[in-house]
């Protein structure tokens, strides 16, 4: 073994030609699965009470909001939420054709309507949105079709507030989407 003039090994301490370690891709691909993985099992136990339909539906739509958020940062896509008053669908951004088209190859991101009696009204950028029903705005060309909430590749969002109301808006459960891509779910005690 030889020594330099500093008294420190001059041998490599691992064989020529190999790295140790993981790579950048492989630590990525680990972590998409394991986010993909972690979002599939919120989605799809069902571990929330069914007695009180806004909060099982604000905990639904906070998970997907926040799946479709690790999905544009991984994919580099943009996407967006088209909300209703019976319910809401996810769009994703073509930058070919330069339109909003409906997600509609993703079984997770799939229309979802609310159950009977849960109500929907949406603030966006501190403004009041009018939800129009679903059947005016497929009357409306592919070209106009515009989500309320755009989820960006970049990790931001539309800043939003969106109450799901079920009974009295004293009761209603708040979601609220920040610039910077924090979801926030606030229960009726919390928004009082």
């Amino acid at each position: 073994m030889q020594k330099s003039a500093t008294g420190l090994s001059t041998e490599p301490l691992s064989r020529p030609g190999r790295a140790s370690g993981f790579s950048l891709i492989e630590l990525l691909v680990v972590i998409v699965i394991l986010a993909i993985t972690a979002a599939m099992v919120v989605l799809g136990t069902a571990t929330l009470k069914a007695g009180d339909p806004a909060e099982t539906e604000s905990r639904r739509l906070a998970a997907l909001l926040q799946f479709v958020a690790e999905e544009a940062l991984v994919q580099g896509r943009d996407y967006g939420v088209e909300f209703f008053p019976d319910g809401y669908r996810f769009l994703s951004w073509d930058p070919d054709s330069r339109l909003w088209s409906v997600v509609e190859d993703e079984a997770a991101l799939r229309r979802r309507t609310l159950p009977p009696g849960l109500e929907l009204v949406l603030a966006v950028d501190g403004r009041e949105v009018v939800v129009e029903p679903e059947g005016r705005r497929r009357q409306a060309d592919a070209e106009s079709l515009a989500p309320q909430v755009a989820i960006f590749s970049s990790g931001e969002l539309t800043p939003f507030e969106l109450f799901l109301v079920q009974d009295f808006a004293a009761d209603a459960w708040l979601l609220r989407g920040q610039v910077d891509g924090e979801v926030a779910l606030l229960s009726p005690e919390e928004t009082r």
